[in-house]
């Protein structure tokens, strides 16, 4: 025979309903705090030469001083930020997704690596 509580549910229901209503605040509150991080403009190079690109809510991207990629989207899969857009070659285009394996993110530091090769970003404004 079964134990029920008084209000009729099983203490086993119980317990699994709060476990995964905690699972689920803890993805809210943690989860998503590296995509929270990884909004804002990001820049390498010297000061009036910065490159780079700008991730905005609800995954808008741009590129920035590059001419030769636009970028319109991103999004975070694993470690990874994947920066979606168009790349230009002559008076050719071609889709491109961009790749750049996370090595670190902090509040004002991005490192990433693509293609074998660090990056190191800063944010900005």
């Amino acid at each position: 025979m079964s134990r029920r509580k008084r209000n009729g549910i099983h203490p086993v229901m119980t317990i699994v309903a709060i476990a995964a209503v905690l699972a689920i605040l803890a993805y809210t509150v943690f989860g998503n705090s590296r995509q929270r991080d990884i909004i804002g403009t990001w820049v390498t190079g010297p000061a009036g030469q910065e490159c780079g690109f700008r991730c905005g809510v609800h995954g808008i991207a741009a590129s920035i001083n590059v001419t030769t990629r636009q970028y319109n989207s991103w999004r975070l899969s694993r470690n990874c930020l994947i920066l979606d857009g168009k790349t230009f070659e002559g008076k050719r285009v071609f889709d491109i997704s961009d790749t750049l394996k996370i090595k670190k993110l902090t509040s004002k530091l991005l490192t990433v690596e693509q293609e074998g090769e660090t990056l190191n970003y800063r944010k900005t404004l």
